[in-house]
């Protein structure tokens, strides 16, 4: 994945990382109000060694220095605590204050700051007052080797403090809070990649001729017009929709292998990927272009062209290959003098049987002999061998991937199934594309002054580019 890519991952998750983003607030804030608070005392001591006889000032800084580091330790120890605080007025076992008390000793400017913690902010600075009070004498008790004179003697000099703190320490909700957006919104863009990266869905044309190993014929891109059937047939001065149809016919009149009465198939791997919208294309493209064009619905399964085109005949492919009707009387006109369509008409019992007739063969040389153009819009590959099929007696096959909607697996099992029976692919077509991965651009808006008028223009078409050169046949 590129770095765009996980840029777009996680926009298309952003529902998913707005969720993990106030889970992760709501658990700091409950985990917040449950906490116990802690209030804190800090008093500072300065730590003074005067020199003893015999004794220059820079030995009695050493001598301060290597002591400042053991009243760090001495402070916080049990037996200490017991001499140096009243337990009794405290409430509290001297461990349990011991465990309160931290220290911290700087040799550099020789201070030692002792800090109380305790959920009883009260406590916490009786302690610290009763650790000013007494410290300098339990640290008498517990050295020797002072002179009866006094010298050598260290003293801890208050500097500051004890502080009498009104807000508790921890924990801080506004901190919490804070930390719990910021989890939140890590796990929720890990989720959103992890999602896109256990995707193995087709998404831009380069994935999909890399899994096919097919030339992509054309890019349709995700289009209102092409919602319904009728709206694929209409005319328009120009649309990208439009444009990519052209695009397809262009690298589908330059197939070697692909004669002037060619019968072309539009498949799918699955149902839902757009092969009829995609036939229908291309079937109005030819026919603009001058050719003579017929539409065969073959998905004898589920038909649709008849209902959603308002086709008046039921009659259609199903009575032709029964023997109940002709070709001839199946065959229906549209609002284009070139292109007729052959609905599928009624459900039959036996559609795949009715395919693999040879009555479907003698239909198809009907064909070839009364149109330039015959396109067979299949039903898609899996899970029914009807296309598989129809795809030896086509001159060629055009295999369509809807955007996000087929796996490499899928698609791989789709193409093995041509293979086995040597059906001849000319390429892939990636439809319902968004508009950043088709080959059509946004037009740049003009801001326009006060009092002026925009001028109403057709819309920028690209020009149309030179054709995909094609393998014959992917075996």
């Amino acid at each position: 994945m590129e770095l765009s890519e996980y840029g777009r991952a996680i926009a298309r998750g952003w529902l998913i990382v707005l969720v993990c983003v106030l889970a992760g607030v709501a658990v700091a804030w409950g985990v917040t109000e449950r906490a116990t608070p802690v209030y804190q005392s800090t008093v500072k001591f300065y730590v003074v060694s005067p020199p003893a006889t015999g004794q220059s000032a820079l030995q009695s800084l050493e001598l301060s220095r290597g002591r400042i580091a053991s009243y760090a330790s001495l402070v916080k120890s049990d037996k200490f605590v017991e001499n140096l605080v009243d337990t009794s007025s405290t409430g509290l076992s001297a461990a349990d204050i011991a465990q309160s008390i931290s220290a911290s000793a700087d040799q550099e400017t020789l201070m030692l700051t002792v800090v109380v913690s305790l959920p009883d902010q009260a406590k916490s600075l009786a302690i610290a007052r009763q650790i000013v009070s007494g410290l300098n004498s339990a640290l008498d008790d517990v050295e020797a080797g002072r002179t009866q004179s006094g010298g050598g003697k260290t003293v801890l000099n208050v500097v500051a403090g004890p502080t009498d703190e009104t807000e508790p320490v921890s924990p801080r909700l506004s901190l919490n809070l804070g930390l719990g957006a910021l989890l939140g919104l890590g796990a929720g863009i890990a989720i959103a990649v992890a999602r896109r990266m256990t995707d193995h869905t087709l998404r831009t044309p380069e994935e999909v001729e890399d899994a096919s190993g097919l030339p992509l014929l054309a890019r349709i891109p995700a289009s209102a017009e092409a919602r319904k059937f009728s709206g694929v047939l209409e005319h328009r001065a120009a649309s990208l929709l439009d444009e990519a149809a052209r695009r397809l016919r262009t690298n589908m009149d330059h197939i070697p292998v692909l004669p002037a009465s060619g019968v072309v198939l539009i498949t799918s791997a699955r149902a839902g990927e757009g092969k009829t919208t995609v036939a229908l294309m291309l079937a109005r493209t030819w026919a603009e272009a001058g050719e003579k064009v017929l539409l065969v619905e073959t998905d004898l399964r589920r038909p649709r062209l008849a209902s959603e085109l308002k086709l008046g005949n039921s009659m259609g492919l199903a009575a032709v290959l029964a023997g109940r009707s002709g070709l001839s009387g199946v065959i229906q006109k549209t609002a284009s003098d070139r292109l007729h369509i052959v609905a599928a008409g009624a459900v039959p019992e036996n559609p795949t049987e009715l395919l693999a007739s040879q009555a479907m063969t003698a239909a198809l040389g009907d064909m070839r002999g009364s149109y330039s153009r015959v396109i067979l819009d299949a039903p898609a590959m899996q899970p029914f061998s009807d296309a598989a099929l129809l795809a030896v007696q086509a001159d060629s096959t055009v295999l369509v991937v809807r955007y996000q909607n087929v796996t490499r697996e899928l698609l791989g099992a789709s193409l093995r199934n041509l293979e086995l029976v040597k059906a001849t692919v000319a390429g892939a077509v990636l439809n319902a594309l968004p508009l950043r991965l088709s080959e059509g651009r946004k037009q740049p808006r003009t801001k326009l002054r006060k009092g002026q008028r925009a001028k109403v223009t057709a819309p920028v078409v690209p020009a149309e580019p030179a054709p995909v050169k094609h393998s014959a046949s992917r075996r």
